[in-house]
């Protein structure tokens, strides 16, 4: 909106009268927004009560419900330095012996030390120049290349007598006898070029360690003096390997490269190909052994393969690994790892580790390697290195023996952890001695009882909450504030005044009423249980000494006998006594209606047209109503705005008539003046 300049002729107000001319649309607007943030505010008040909502049933409402929270079991040991019991819900109660004969271990194989060793290296570089035998060359890993009979073809284009393109390809081969040289080579595949008509030469790039291809088919230019100003003519090369083995060998890729034309004096007709060609070198000086030495450096044969069998009978499991030249210590180590087992290569001690990932006889390893001298070079042999073979468990539960192969297992409801043999045995190995664990399970009344006491406190400050929002105090004297309200108030007073009315938002809320009473009528329910004399009995939370407090607490629990309830402290402990005397009456009361409930939240939070799953109220159906409020506050400003326009220009209109007639009445007034 522009600035309006208003009221210079008349001298009116123009601004403040049409202000109070449209307060009634504005009132429309800001209603409309006031509506819409108490909307979202209560949306907000329903997220932060649904959230708490869901945390109980999904925590102690699930755990109240279920049967195994009413069975929960405790065990007692005679010793627990040597072995370590706890129960599941499916102990069995009484008394139990158990005895540990032999503790379960992993297979450790720990090298001989290499360190004061040491081994000329080997490296792989680029031949100094084209006198080396071929036979003596070999890749940048150290494999021998094959260069004899390796082909390449070349390609470029031309015109026929009727000047039309057509490609021509030529196939080059590298000839070279038992004996020959690599510049042998090189001379033989010039004058196969030549032979061919291509106008290209072959050189070796010492630098590079490859071969060098010229384009010499363009024609240079002369000045008068005879000085090379350019290159014209010409033709451009595409060389490409005929298969995988010429491309490695030779070097040239097989999707197929170009030796362009000469242009200018900057190589630019030149390619070379990349490090095809390396001898061996050995250092002059030993060098002491580090993770980075190479096997073949230790006098290892090259192609040497190792095996790791792991497991036994039918879980036998066999891997395999070959080295090549550039196989080193930790390389070695780390194939080591992918075989069933982990090992690492030390080389502050200069030693192989080794060892089972799981312990148990099933996982026992066993390394050999089909060199005779792989294993000793190593210090892996059985001669120098150190190894333990993995044991089971053995354990005596009750007069019968179980192996297992791991120290954590369970037996019987009981989950056992061992530490240590519970005999004692000669230097032969045989047992002059065993002092047997002896266990007790029994009933753990206390975790039983803090499990219940735990969700009576969850339901108390749930059901709370919800009858404070539910019976919170009316704001009908409170309006929502204006921009010019909130100018007139500080910050804690406008924050004070818009927790009022927030704090009512959910006053009287069907929802929350709906489900306060189907929580106080499934818990106030009874179930039947028969008992092992063939009887029936009606349980409900009251049999047990759960009960209901003062009216005012609006369906609030509590347990008599409860020592953290003042008012409940000195009544008979039902619970407990249930606990310990009635235990399935009492798990067939609590998980039953404990169930009960969770079926009835179940229901409430099913998605719907006006709700999302796992929500207890209406979130779509408000996002709607947020979403309309948009629309609406719309089409109210717009509504406003162009009444105020329509203002506007009518006291515009005015403003500039009065103008007019003021000019009209200085004319006349300067004719009778004159």
């Amino acid at each position: 909106m522009g600035m309006r300049m208003t009221g210079l002729v008349s001298g009116l107000d123009t601004e403040t009268i049409i202000t109070q001319m449209i307060s009634g649309h504005k009132t429309k607007v800001d209603n409309a927004k006031n509506e819409q943030t108490k909307l979202k505010w209560k949306k907000e008040a329903w997220s932060s009560l649904n959230t708490k909502l869901y945390s109980f049933y999904t925590g102690a409402l699930s755990k109240f419900k279920s049967v195994g929270t009413y069975k929960a079991k405790k065990v007692e040991a005679s010793d627990d330095s040597k072995i370590k019991v706890s129960t599941s819900n499916n102990a069995v109660t009484g008394a139990h012996t158990v005895s540990v004969k032999q503790v379960a271990s992993s297979a450790y194989l720990t090298g001989d030390s290499l360190k004061g060793k040491a081994f000329n290296t080997t490296s792989y570089v680029a031949s100094e120049n084209a006198d080396v035998q071929v036979s003596d060359l070999v890749d940048a890993k150290g494999n021998a290349i094959d260069l004899n009979g390796k082909s390449f073809d070349i390609s470029y284009v031309t015109k026929d007598v009727d000047g039309n393109e057509q490609t021509i390809t030529k196939t080059i081969t590298a000839q070279v006898g038992a004996d020959g040289t690599l510049q042998s080579m090189i001379d033989n595949m010039n004058q196969s070029l030549a032979d061919e008509g291509i106008n290209m030469t072959v050189s070796y790039n010492a630098a590079r360690g490859g071969l060098e291809f010229t384009n010499n088919t363009a024609t240079p230019v002369k000045d008068a003096e005879g000085k090379v100003t350019g290159y014209e003519n010409g033709i451009n090369y595409t060389l490409k390997a005929t298969d995988e083995a010429s491309a490695t060998a030779l070097g040239i890729s097989e999707t197929g490269v170009t030796v362009s034309r000469q242009t200018n004096d900057t190589g630019d007709n030149i390619l070379t190909m990349n490090n095809a060609f390396n001898v061996t070198k050995v250092s002059d000086t030993p060098a002491a052994v580090t993770g980075s030495t190479k096997l073949t450096d230790m006098g290892i044969v090259n192609g040497t393969t190792f095996t790791m069998k792991v497991g036994t009978g039918s879980n036998l499991k066999e891997y395999n690994f070959t080295i090549d030249q550039n196989t080193t210590l930790s390389g070695l180590a780390k194939e080591f790892s992918k075989m069933g087992v982990a090992a690492n290569y030390d080389e502050k001690q200069g030693r192989f580790f080794v060892n089972s990932t799981e312990s148990g006889a099933d996982f026992d390893f066993e390394l050999t390697a089909d060199s005779s001298n792989a294993l000793t070079t190593l210090g892996l042999d059985a001669a120098s290195a150190t190894k333990v073979d993995a044991t089971d468990a053995i354990v005596v539960y009750n007069g019968a023996t179980f192996r297992q192969s791991s120290n954590n297992f369970s037996l019987n409801g009981l989950n056992f952890t061992v530490n240590d043999v519970t005999v004692t045995k000669d230097d032969a190995g045989n047992i002059i001695k065993d002092n047997p664990i002896h266990l007790t399970v029994s009933t753990d009344t206390d975790t039983i009882y803090n499990a219940v006491k735990d969700f009576v406190k969850e339901y108390n400050a749930l059901v709370k909450e919800m009858n404070t929002l539910y019976n919170a105090d009316s704001a009908k004297d409170y309006k929502m504030l204006s921009d010019d309200d909130k100018e007139a108030m500080s910050d804690d007073e406008v924050k004070e005044w818009e927790d009022k009315i927030k704090a009512s938002l959910l006053r009287r809320d069907d929802t929350i009423s709906s489900l306060l009473s189907t929580m106080r009528a499934t818990l106030n329910k009874s179930v039947a249980y028969t008992g092992s004399d063939g009887t029936t009995k009606n349980y409900s939370l009251a049999s047990f000494g759960i009960v209901t407090g003062k009216w005012n607490e609006y369906g609030q629990l509590h347990i008599e006998g409860n020592a953290d309830d003042s008012e409940y402290a000195d009544m008979d402990d039902k619970l407990r006594k249930a606990i310990e005397e009635n235990p399935d009456a009492l798990i067939k009361t609590l998980s039953g209606l404990g169930n009960q409930l969770y079926t009835s939240f179940q229901k409430a939070m099913k998605g719907s047209n006006l709700s999302s799953a796992l929500t207890f109220y209406n979130d779509k159906e408000m996002d709607t109503t947020i979403s309309d409020y948009d629309d609406k506050i719309k089409k109210l400003q717009e509504k406003m705005n162009k009444v105020e326009d329509k203002y506007y220009k009518q006291f515009a209109a005015m403003e500039a008539a009065m103008a007019e007639m003021q000019a009209q009445q200085s004319s006349l007034s300067g004719l009778f003046g004159n």
